[in-house]
């Protein structure tokens, strides 16, 4: 019965270690440098078309 209640200490032990990881690479991932400000293709793509268009008009 000692071994149980020693093992159940264990895994619980455990089982904080990895919520606690996770919980770290979720706020690393939020508030990180390059992690946390991935650029949307779509954005980009809007970007340069309106680049585009600015260019071609101030050529005239």
């Amino acid at each position: 019965m000692g071994n149980l209640v020693k093992a159940l200490k264990i895994a619980a032990n455990v089982a904080e270690i990895i919520v606690a990881g996770s919980v770290l690479i979720e706020l690393a991932e939020k508030y990180g440098g390059r992690l946390g400000k991935k650029k949307s293709a779509t954005g980009k793509v809007a970007t340069d078309t309106a680049a585009t268009i600015t260019d071609s008009t101030s050529d005239e």
